[in-house]
């Protein structure tokens, strides 16, 4: 399930004939969850080691969207968020499509978070045992593109504009 947000609210989307979709669109209550992993947190003793890691929790009702327009500009929103430009380069989604797409979006009225980066928390009678602790960071990398053409003419785009230091670099 893809999920994107925009000013205070989240949105994703699916196909008409998925049962999920189909259930949230009927405005029950939800909690939807986001977790990013950040690293494992390795201590001195096999009970103490834990995660490093950053959640969300949005609890809400979905709203359906039936306007193909709207949809559309929605959709292109979160395409825009993934590679900037791309909207633009790419054959516009047709009226077929929009209509085979639901969209869902949420207030963010109640949300929760919890991030977890603490260190090692090793009890006082473990601290000599002779063995490695701290933290082994975990880092998502965007890119190196992968090409699907075999036309060398078509210049490749730059998308690191959306991703910042987490985009990929040879050095």
């Amino acid at each position: 399930m893809l999920a994107w947000r925009i000013d205070n609210y989240v949105y994703i989307h699916g196909a008409n004939n998925s049962r999920l979709i189909r259930y949230l669109g009927k405005s029950y209550q939800t909690c939807l969850t986001f977790t990013l992993f950040d690293g494992w947190v390795l201590a001195k003793s096999a009970f103490h080691h834990s995660a490093h890691y950053r959640s969300a929790a949005v609890l809400g009702k979905f709203e359906l969207f039936g306007d193909n327009v709207e949809k559309d500009l929605l959709l292109n929103h979160f395409l825009e968020q993934i590679a900037p430009g791309r909207s633009h380069d790419v054959r516009p989604s047709n009226q077929r499509e929009l209509a085979a797409t639901m969209l869902l979006k949420m207030p963010l009225t109640e949300a929760s978070v919890k991030i977890s980066c603490h260190g090692v928390r090793d009890e006082e009678y473990d601290l000599d045992r002779p063995v490695w602790a701290g933290v082994l960071p975990y880092k998502t990398v965007v890119g190196p593109l992968q090409s699907a053409d075999s036309s060398s003419d078509i210049i490749e785009p730059d998308y690191s504009a959306a991703y910042g230091e987490r985009w990929f670099s040879n050095q």
